[in-house]
């Protein structure tokens, strides 16, 4: 996709502030050091991306129609610049974006990134699985760092950012979305997102890392293949309205970096701790777990220091799993 440029961005984020609003052509021009015929060069640039405009004379101009599928210029134009967001690398389409990362990483690219697709042909989850990634609708993205950090540190990493991202959800929409371990996003039983981290660890420092995350975004019940029209659920589906599929990037991305910045700071434990209790979608749950070796059943009853699943087997056994597989099962 084609790079945004400073001048351009500072007209649309205009553009978008002003809401239905007017924007005068002669006070950007001011503004910005241009001229006029230079403002009317970058609405054409705009137009170009995909967005239309309505201008008249003494009001200037205003935006009537955005584009809907991933967009460089209108992602990059709602992100709140005083967070300094690292460089965002969008992609048309890819095999999977935690995949590219890695490559990016492998090449010396300088990070910390993001990278985001409008599509991924090989999405993945955990343990090797598809995921279902249809272009213009949802969104893919990976972030990629060095954080040359303790091993130990990634204990409870995941859920961590898992925690961010579904507050963050909440927070935006007023939904009850909460997060199932160990790297699931849920709502009401239903998947709502995936998590997927990725480490290069030597032995006493995390020198890369990757956290993938895929979000149901704009999916209608008809887009869903037949085997998860029962399992899955897009944010659309919640809200009952069409997101702006951009404006929820750069959200998204303001809360993973948020929460990374938080985590490089060694103080996410007590933060965490406080706000899993409400975010456990497990909790309280008689569950199958399934880990390489056996499956087990019990009640769902938190996780210990170190983000492994407490299970109370119908015997009275506590067993705690760091790894595998979670359903709801009825008795």
């Amino acid at each position: 996709m084609p790079s945004t440029d400073i001048t351009s961005l500072t007209i649309l984020k205009a553009l978008l502030n002003a809401e239905d609003g007017f924007v005068s052509g002669n006070d950007l021009a001011k503004q910005l050091g241009l001229s006029r015929v230079s403002i009317w060069s970058r609405m054409e640039q705009l137009r170009s991306q995909g967005f239309e405009f309505e201008a008249v004379t003494r009001k200037g101009y205003r935006i009537t129609k955005k584009p809907e599928s991933l967009n460089p210029w209108l992602t990059t134009a709602y992100l709140d610049t005083e967070l300094q967001i690292p460089e965002l690398v969008f992609l048309s389409s890819i095999d999977s974006t935690n995949d590219h990362a890695t490559r990016l990483l492998a090449n010396d690219y300088e990070a910390p990134f993001f990278v985001i697709s409008n599509e991924q042909t090989m999405g993945r989850g955990r343990m090797g699985r598809q995921w279902h990634s249809p272009p213009s609708c949802n969104l893919y993205l990976s972030f990629a760092s060095r954080p040359n950090v303790r091993p130990d540190r990634m204990q409870l990493f995941t859920l961590w950012m898992g925690v961010c991202v579904a507050r963050h959800l909440r927070e935006r929409l007023e939904l009850n979305i909460g997060v199932k371990w160990p790297n699931d996003l849920y709502f009401d039983g239903k998947k709502l997102g995936g998590m997927l981290t990725e480490a290069r660890v030597d032995a006493d420092n995390l020198r890369e890392l990757i956290f993938g995350i895929g979000l149901n975004v704009n999916h209608t019940r008809k887009d869903w293949p037949e085997d998860l029209r029962q399992s899955a659920v897009s944010l659309r589906e919640l809200a009952g309205r069409k997101l702006d599929l951009n404006r929820t990037t750069a959200l998204l991305i303001e809360a993973i970096y948020t929460g990374y910045e938080t985590f490089l700071s060694g103080n996410i434990r007590d933060s965490f701790e406080d706000l899993w209790p409400e975010l456990d979608v497990l909790k309280g749950k008689f569950v199958e777990a399934k880990s390489r070796d056996r499956t087990v059943e019990g009640t769902a009853s938190g996780i210990d220091n170190r983000g492994s699943l407490i299970l109370k087997t119908s015997d009275g056994k506590v067993i705690t799993l760091n790894s595998g597989d979670v359903h709801l099962k009825h008795r």
